[in-house]
């Protein structure tokens, strides 16, 4: 079942027709011909026989391979370098099955531009777990696509769901739509090689995930911090993934509208592996390592979401920036925390995090009109170690377990925290006073307005500029004359809530 229904898009272009084929377009990929795989190619669409040499031997660079309503079966993987590749469904009840345990890429691509949309993936047999490789230069189009099942395997390396690449960087690739609710098993990581449902390795182009929904993942929902790549997640719900629900990294890179969960009731997987490598996060912030061309730039940006964090089972946080992190902007955004003795943000100082090392330059971490609530008790709610010049504005924190503490900014000189609202029941705040500054911070007060998070419009919308404070956070540690008439205005609005 796709997130869309019947509906199926794309403004196909037909030009001239050759027989049963013809040219189209799609999502701006063009293709030379269209061929129909049960009437061109002979598929089998009651699944009885294999498909993958039919569909091979079409995909010359220049066609795209159109599926009618049926089941096609795989029983190879498809290896690919050419120009364009395009697998389409013609309608929404398209399902790819495979043999009991099938662990690689039924298409493993390298190509200039690629097209997959309107199918579903089979991975119910036992012991299987298959997906879809795509190396492009000039980026893809990946659009209501679903994995039905459990994609488990005894191998020590998990074939993921999507591994993508953009090499142009003035490029995009899109993801939308895409659906696996039950990835692999939560706590497989599997030494790093557990099964991912997005990752992004290398590349310099835009990745776009839209709408998408990734659940139970033993090795990340979204992977996308190896890699230069600006990626831009917008909306989509991401429900207790192992590691976390989405990983990226900094300049052009954001999360905007999304939904992401850890709640074990509604966790239906096995409960193994547990004792290894497993912790429940919400996001990671890490940028690159050597093998993807060294740290990305800073500029990671969180906007306009909802992280509840409920009866995790490990001391996993809402939001994590690691030691190779960088920078990371929050704002418009609310957390529902309920994890004793776990930051619910937390900024990694400069420590070794196995063979990775510390990110170099800027550190900070600010947020903006962030909401943080629940009842957790002990250690700091926002802990951020070694992060110069961090930055905490009209943001309301309210944890009621005992021993819950607000702020902690160790080793964090030139640091502000200003016009919040900090509602625990240990030290609100604790930051180096001699280098960082405390304005107007208060101990009770009224929650920020419900119309933040990931249920509020988009924020270009005019709703949303009409509804709420219109408010600016550059990546920059001096404000300009416009940011101070608006900080003052900010101020007046926060007064008129407590």
């Amino acid at each position: 079942m796709k997130l869309t229904g019947a509906v199926i898009t794309g403004s196909a272009v037909g030009t001239t027709q050759i027989g049963r084929a013809r040219a189209a377009t799609h999502h701006g990929i063009t293709f030379d011909r269209v061929v129909d795989a049960v009437a061109d190619l002979g598929c089998d669409p009651k699944g009885n026989a294999d498909v993958s040499s039919k569909v091979k031997s079409a995909l010359d660079g220049k066609t795209l391979v159109e599926f009618p309503s049926g089941t096609y079966h795989w029983d190879e993987s498809v290896t690919l370098d050419t120009d364009r590749i395009g697998i389409r469904g013609k309608s929404d009840d398209v399902l790819f099955t495979f043999p009991k345990g099938y662990n690689e890429f039924f298409i493993n691509g390298s190509c200039d531009r690629a097209l997959y949309e309107n199918f579903d993936v089979d991975v119910r047999p036992e012991n299987t777990a298959t997906g879809i490789r795509v190396a492009s230069e000039r980026g893809f189009h990946i659009e209501n696509i679903e994995h039905i099942g459990r994609g488990t395997a005894d191998s020590k390396d998990v074939t993921r769901c999507w591994q993508l690449r953009v090499n142009d960087p003035n490029a995009t690739g899109v993801v939308k739509n895409f659906v696996a609710k039950k990835g692999s098993a939560w706590a497989h990581y599997k030494g790093g090689d557990g099964r991912v449902g997005i990752s992004v390795y290398g590349g310099e182009g835009t990745v776009k995930v839209i709408d998408c929904h990734l659940e139970e993942f033993g090795n990340n929902g979204i992977y996308a911090s190896r890699s230069h790549s600006a990626v831009q997640v917008e909306g989509g719900t991401y429900r207790n993934n192992n590691v976390c629900g989405i990983r990226f990294s900094g300049k052009g890179s954001y999360v905007d509208g999304a939904t992401i969960e850890v709640d074990p009731s509604k966790y239906s997987g096995p409960r193994t592996m547990e004792d290894d490598s497993f912790k429940l996060r919400g996001i990671v912030i890490e940028q690159g390592n050597s093998d993807t061309g060294g740290f990305d730039d800073a500029g990671a940006k969180v906007r306009n979401t909802d992280i509840t964090i409920q009866d995790n089972p490990t001391t996993g946080q809402a939001i994590s920036m690691w030691t190779g992190g960088r920078t990371l902007t929050i704002s418009d955004t609310k957390i529902v925390f309920n994890n004793n003795g776990a930051p619910a943000i937390y900024r990694e100082g400069k420590t070794s995090q196995g063979s990775h090392s510390a990110s170099s330059g800027a550190r900070w971490l600010h947020m903006d009109t962030v909401q943080i609530t629940g009842a957790a008790a002990e250690g700091p709610t926002i802990l951020a170690e070694e992060a110069n010049k961090t930055k905490i504005k009209n943001c309301y924190i309210e944890q009621t377990g005992n021993g819950r503490q607000g702020i902690a900014l160790p080793n964090s000189q030139s640091s502000l925290v200003q016009n919040s609202v900090i509602d625990v029941n240990a030290k609100a705040v604790d930051i180096d006073t001699t280098t960082g500054q405390l304005k107007n911070i208060r101990h009770s007060g009224k929650p920020l307005p419900k119309n933040i998070g990931a249920s509020s419009p988009t924020p270009n919308s005019p709703k949303k500029a009409a509804n709420k404070v219109s408010k600016s956070t550059p990546n920059t540690d001096t404000p300009s004359n416009d940011q101070n008439v608006l900080e003052q205005a900010i101020e007046s609005f926060i007064d008129t809530l407590l």
